[in-house]
């Protein structure tokens, strides 16, 4: 139940961080300069043209300026990935968001116990 609850959360900061949210104490100055977070797959990274795209979890690509090729050193296409963008879609962060595909329940054994005879019911 504990890990249930900790993936439920950790998949709504996830959802959280990929919606910009509107200030609107911020001056328009103040606005201008917001950066975006997008979560997703890199689908193709063209570090020669400095140009790159991501698809969200719901389908939408998200083309991007690569301003500093060292960012994606470590980075390879068909990665899970979070990008800080700034107003002309400069990648200014790129952040891994790997999260593991398994989480065991404690005191839970991930591998099923095989049954090691069968009696067939109708020959008794």
């Amino acid at each position: 139940m504990t890990n249930r609850i900790t993936l439920i959360t950790l998949m709504v900061a996830v959802t959280l961080t990929t919606v910009p949210v509107a200030n609107t104490a911020m001056s328009a100055e103040d606005q201008e300069n917001e950066l975006l977070l997008v979560s997703g797959i890199l689908l193709k990274l063209d570090l020669q043209n400095r140009r790159g795209l991501l698809t969200t979890d719901l389908g939408r690509p998200i083309y991007f300026e690569v301003p500093k090729a060292y960012l994606f050193e470590n980075v390879t296409v068909g990665a899970r990935i979070s990008l800080r963008l700034d107003e002309d879609g400069r990648a200014l962060k790129v952040m891994d968001t790997s999260i593991p595909d398994l989480m065991g329940v404690p005191g839970q054994s991930a591998v099923q116990p095989v049954a090691t005879s069968v009696e067939d019911p109708i020959s008794r």
